[in-house]
């Protein structure tokens, strides 16, 4: 609890200087601050840069000692062979926390090593926590930061997904990505060398934090191996876990020890450790994307019976070849579902169709056919245990509200696939806003709710 409250000031921080302010916004200094500007960033924000005196409508100090008050979270920008000298500087001001951008240190080899145990030494006498170095830093939509794609401008809705992970281009597709699938993060760390702060602490802060109910990793190497898979077994019990594991290979090994200087190590025993503790595993961004989008879903599947609605045989038979690969059951409904499915039905859809499981809606019309997926689904959920709509409905905030209260009443998940997908990107973020998880093709869709299943299970027996 204490570190949760801790962290609270690096998050949702009273008051910011950014250390290496610039002009230049092509220059990361200057680009950071014009962000926190633009972002409008809710603390006390500050600029220092000795040979300027105003930067931005910002007055500019010589050095973060010259600034009024107490300082919760710096910014260095600064080349890397001055960091330690400022940090002794945060070390008199009594900082609280400093995201460390300069890249320069354990990732270049040896001399880069001694200069990050230099700055780390420094830190720790006066208790300073540092994020980085070679990072891109934090995005807090609540406290209007944005280190990580600070040239965007999002809206300022948090949500309930947390990110950490190691690459700066990772964190920034998984947010721009993620907007436009319908995630909204309540945190987002690129924590690059993780010299200080680490992967573990994050996952114990975030497991704590009531804000968010999702939590998302990429990893290039872990310090603390066994605390990270003790941490993790605890927390998903209250909340899932994903983790996407770079430097799988001998040349992804060699990529990691350049980029963030970590050491991979044995994946097989990795992926066996993460699955005894409930992680989900991602083997790719678009993954670790569609698995954030169907743990949004705020009710699990109790078990591994499926429900196909669609007005596409093709859809039907792709998706009965995968449920059966990740050990899905589409099952046969029982005659008195299916006889009233067919009551429902009848004189609606112009081409009649059998009750069965999947259920080939045929050439709805276009006035109908939200209100038939809508009957039919509920119909069908007495029997399984998740419904997947492979639907040509559009998808607006009527349709999103009644499958919201349908999914909420039966308390099961239910998935869309639209029809064409291309053409549906709006809606498709609009329900899964609404924890109705939306995919492109039943495949994705489908290796979800199998993960989906995984984690509830997993639940249940533990």
């Amino acid at each position: 609890m204490k570190r949760v409250q801790a962290f609270d000031r690096l998050f949702n921080p009273s008051s910011l200087v950014m250390i290496g302010a610039s002009k230049n916004e092509q220059k990361s200094g200057g680009m950071f601050l014009k962000s926190l500007i633009n972002s409008g960033f809710k603390g006390k924000l500050y600029s220092v840069n000795p040979r300027e005196s105003e930067i931005m409508g910002l007055r500019c100090y010589p050095s973060v000692l010259d600034i009024p008050g107490e300082v919760d979270l710096v910014i260095l920008t600064v080349p890397a062979g001055v960091v330690p000298q400022v940090i002794a500087e945060c070390n008199q001001k009594g900082v609280r926390f400093a995201v460390a951008h300069s890249a320069g240190f354990s990732e270049l080899g040896t001399e880069g090593k001694e200069l990050e145990e230099e700055m780390l030494r420094l830190a720790r006498q006066g208790g300073i926590r540092i994020i980085g170095p070679n990072c891109m830093g934090i995005y807090s939509p609540k406290a209007g930061i944005n280190n990580i794609v600070p040239r965007v401008i999002f809206e300022k809705e948090p949500g309930p997904v947390a990110f950490v992970g190691q690459s700066g281009w990772v964190a920034e597709n998984f947010i721009l990505m993620g907007y436009e699938r319908g995630l909204r993060f309540s945190n987002v760390v690129n924590i690059g060398n993780q010299s200080d702060l680490t992967i573990e602490d994050f996952l114990e802060y975030f497991a704590g934090d009531a804000e968010t109910r999702v939590i998302t990793f990429y990893i290039e190497g872990i310090k603390r191996g066994r605390e990270f898979l003790q941490l993790a077994k605890q927390t998903s019990m209250k909340k899932p876990i994903i983790v996407w594991k770079g430097g799988r290979t001998e040349g992804g090994v060699r990529a990691a020890a350049s980029h963030t200087g970590s050491l991979a190590g044995n994946n097989v025993i990795f992926d066996a450790a993460l699955k005894q503790s409930g992680i989900a595993i991602a083997n790719n961004l678009e993954e670790l994307l569609d698995l954030a989008v169907g743990f949004t879903c705020p009710v699990l599947p109790t078990g591994n019976r499926v429900g196909l609605l669609g007005e596409t045989g093709g859809g039907a038979v792709a998706s009965a070849d995968v449920a059966e690969a990740l050990r899905l059951e589409i099952p046969a409904l029982p005659a008195q579902t299916q006889q009233e499915l067919i009551d429902k039905l009848k004189d609606i859809v112009p081409v009649f169709p059998a009750g069965q499981n999947p259920l080939d809606i045929v050439w709805a019309t276009a006035d109908t056919r939200a209100d038939i997926y809508l009957r039919c689904t509920r119909i069908m959920l007495k029997d399984i245990d998740a419904a997947i709509l492979i639907s040509y409905a559009d998808l607006d905030d009527h349709f999103a509200a009644e499958l919201t209260s349908l999914r909420d009443k039966m308390g099961k998940p239910i998935i869309i696939i639209p029809g064409h997908p291309s053409t549906r990107r709006q809606g498709m973020s609009l329900l899964a806003r609404n924890g109705i998880p939306t995919f492109t093709i039943p495949e994705r869709a489908l290796k979800t709710l199998s993960a989906m299943v995984d984690y509830s299970n997993y639940l249940h027996q533990s």
